[in-house]
């Protein structure tokens, strides 16, 4: 099939990322119905939907998902490896309770499933229209493409996810959203900029303080600790978690070729069960904590990391 020989095809060795990346023209074949599920493959993926999308919706959902998985893909860090031998789902749901039935975690927007090595997403996030408190937006809004982009990002990874703290997935999943301008263009000329502007948008965008959790509650976590602390947070610091995983994840993407290497090392390691790479020991914490506070001061953001001693 054409879509698995686009799937091996290598990565570039030591190519930096292009600074843009526009959106890949969206490919839609519609299959057969499963069920009140409507299905449809996209260049990279199956879309299943028990949801009415409108055309345009679907175009634009396809774009941004099959550019989502080539802009993973042009990253000179082997990130990209996908599940082999499939297409992997895209699955929206209307029903909160069949979103949870599929595997949504609870309290969750949208999730990577990596058993079904597929996306599950709440239909009333994705598509606003169908929540009578939301505006009537289609499709398209760039709140609802980012939770699109964070989860494919997840997908795209999914061969390596296994070996990697959950902090850098959860880090390198928002650090595309962050990128992502809407309708699958991304923009990595200034990522600094790219960042600010997100966690501003994030996290107290009328405050210049942006608060977070400390780094040494986070390195530590593999994928279900990492739902677990997320969950048991006040509403309120659940996404300080995922703003300290993204600083933490351009640390180490723009920190240098040793921290490059460091993490190229973890994700070509042989596979061993249950065993993720330890890029970050807890003593030294605090000093990641302060190089990140002395770099994003004059660059428009005061950091103020929670003192939980």
């Amino acid at each position: 099939m054409r879509f698995l020989a686009l799937l091996a095809i290598p990565l570039a060795a030591a190519d930096p990322l292009p600074r843009e990346i526009l959106p890949a023209k969206a490919t839609l074949e519609v299959q057969a119905d499963r069920g009140t599920r409507k299905v449809w493959n996209t260049r990279f993926f199956s879309i299943d939907s028990d949801v009415s999308l409108t055309a345009n919706e679907l175009q634009r959902l396809a774009q941004v998902a099959d550019t989502t998985a080539l802009a993973v893909k042009a990253h000179p860090l082997p990130l990209f490896s996908p599940p082999r031998g499939k297409r992997s789902a895209i699955s929206i749901h209307a029903d909160p309770r069949s979103y949870a039935a599929a595997g949504g975690f609870p309290g969750t927007a949208g999730f990577y499933h990596p058993r079904s090595a597929s996306v599950l997403l709440q239909a009333r996030y994705l598509v606003p229209w169908l929540d009578p408190r939301a505006d009537r937006r289609a499709f398209g809004n760039r709140a609802n493409e980012e939770l699109l982009v964070h989860e494919i990002v997840h997908l795209c990874m999914h061969e390596v996810n296994s070996k990697m703290p959950q902090w850098l997935l959860e880090g390198i999943a928002d650090y595309y959203a962050s990128a992502h301008e809407g309708g699958g263009r991304f923009n990595f000329a200034d990522m600094d900029r790219s960042l600010r502007l997100h966690l501003r948008s994030q996290l107290f965008p009328d405050e210049p303080r942006i608060k977070l959790v400390p780094v040494k509650e986070v390195i530590g976590l593999d994928s279900r600790e990492w739902l677990r602390y997320v969950s048991d947070l006040p509403d309120d610091e659940r996404r300080q978690a995922y703003a300290t995983s993204l600083l933490l994840a351009h640390y180490y993407l723009h920190g240098g070729d040793r921290r490059l290497a460091e993490v190229r090392a973890a994700l070509e390691a042989e596979p061993r069960r249950r065993h993720i790479a330890r890029l970050i020991e807890p003593d030294a914490a605090p000093a990641i904590q302060k190089s990140l506070v002395k770099y994003w001061k004059p660059k428009g953001l005061t950091l103020e990391f929670a003192d939980r001693d």
